[in-house]
């Protein structure tokens, strides 16, 4: 199974007032791993205006606060492969420091979406053929 990971450098905009980072800010990160991953199965010519991917549903789990100063990584990977949809799960891990670990995790569901047609499509054979080799390797 492939799993990209992406290192983040925390902002001092994306820590709260308590000092951590703002829960927002997770599906900010979830994002930037989620285009690592798409570059592995959506070719970069590819025409965005007609056919892509649509966010249909986020969901995060917080586990420990990450501080300004924590050393971070965001692990992305294809979980299930519908139709017309798939999911990735991510993880953020807190590198080295005085508690390593994971720190959130999380999974998107992504619908494949017409916008000439304006509906939901099954995914293209090449894009499952890809997804499919990630959640195999």
């Amino acid at each position: 199974m492939t799993t990209i990971n992406v290192p983040i450098q925390i902002r001092f905009a994306d820590v709260d007032m308590a000092g951590h980072v703002h829960n927002a800010v997770h599906l900010h990160w979830f994002e930037t791993a989620r285009m690592a991953l798409q570059e592995r199965f959506i070719p970069a010519e590819h025409d965005w205006r007609e056919q892509g991917l649509i966010l249909a549903r986020n969901e995060v789990d917080y586990r420990m606060p990450i501080r300004l100063n924590d050393r971070i990584e965001v692990h992305a990977r294809c979980g299930t492969i519908g139709n017309k949809s798939f999911d990735i799960l991510y993880s953020i891990h807190r590198m080295g420091g005085d508690v390593p670990g994971i720190c959130a995790e999380g999974r998107s569901v992504l619908v494949c979406f017409n916008y000439i047609q304006n509906r939901s499509v099954p995914l293209p054979g090449p894009w499952r053929l890809a997804l499919e080799q990630l959640i195999n390797e």
